[in-house]
């Protein structure tokens, strides 16, 4: 009886510490017009995304369009790590980067994950995913931002959960009392929503959320409505995640040892 409970308590620790897929964030490479994202190897999303910028206006004819590009945040505070979230190596947070120089610049990004692939099946970003708006500073906006289903069909219907949260990720950290009010989500009508920036400059926040259905794409308009003509301003960034999730092999040796954990409880006689 005891090498049989010394079994199960074995089968138990196999299974929780069993290696599963760790979490990531999507990594993005290129640009200015395309960047192509992928997902780390053994993360729970695999493959590819593909971001896309068009209909630069320029707001200054004084300096060149600017569009999407790779971004990380390394030196994460413990704000951030307080939530749970795993970063990638480094330690790091990647993004996808939509940066402008001045007053007036706007471009339309498109990010479409028909090469993603999950356990809820290839072509789409899954629902329950989650994802981050980085640094949405003063002036900048992400407007008309709307998404499409996994058969491409506009979504009409609420698909944004949050925000979950809202924290400065950088070290050094800003002191919590002094960040003001987070940014606006604005919507949705029709399944379109608005993203406003917080009231002055703050270096760097992270707004979470959730996609409560499948997407295929995600698109808006990047703007930056205000502010004095400088090259590379600034500009804020998306970020995708994915959960870690436990290996299979794993999940079956800690039930097989709690089965027989329960196969030693007393039972009465009749």
């Amino acid at each position: 009886m005891r090498t049989m409970k010394i079994l199960c308590a074995a089968l138990i620790l196999l299974g929780l510490t069993a290696p599963g897929s760790p979490a990531a964030w999507m990594q993005f490479a290129g640009g200015p017009t395309v960047s192509n994202g992928t997902w780390p190897g053994g993360s729970a999303y695999s493959g590819t995304a593909v971001a896309t910028a068009s209909n630069f206006v320029n707001g200054n004819l004084s300096t060149p369009f600017i569009g999407i590009g790779p971004n990380s945040v390394p030196n994460l505070s413990p704000d951030y790590f307080a939530t749970g979230l795993v970063p990638n190596a480094g330690p790091s947070v990647s993004a996808i980067a939509t940066p402008y120089n001045d007053a007036g610049d706007m471009y339309h990004v498109v990010i479409d994950f028909s090469g993603t692939s999950s356990s809820a099946g290839t072509g789409f970003l899954p629902a329950n995913s989650t994802f981050a708006i980085i640094d949405l500073d003063i002036s900048e906006v992400y407007l008309r931002v709307k998404a499409t289903d996994p058969a491409s069909n506009p979504i009409t219907s609420p698909w944004i959960g949050g925000p979950n949260a809202w924290f400065d990720m950088n070290l050094p950290m800003i002191p919590q009392g002094s960040l003001g009010a987070p940014p606006t989500l604005v919507g949705p009508a029709s399944g379109v929503y608005d993203m406003l920036g917080i009231n002055w400059n703050f270096d760097v926040g992270m707004w979470l959320f959730t996609t409560t259905q499948a997407v295929r794409t995600i698109e808006f308009d990047m703007a930056r409505n205000t502010g004095n003509n400088q090259i590379g301003g600034g500009g804020a960034g998306w970020a995708f995640y994915t959960s870690p999730i436990p290996e299979p092999t794993g999940l079956t040796l800690a039930c097989a040892g709690l089965a027989l954990v329960g196969s030693f409880s007393p039972r009465r006689r009749g």
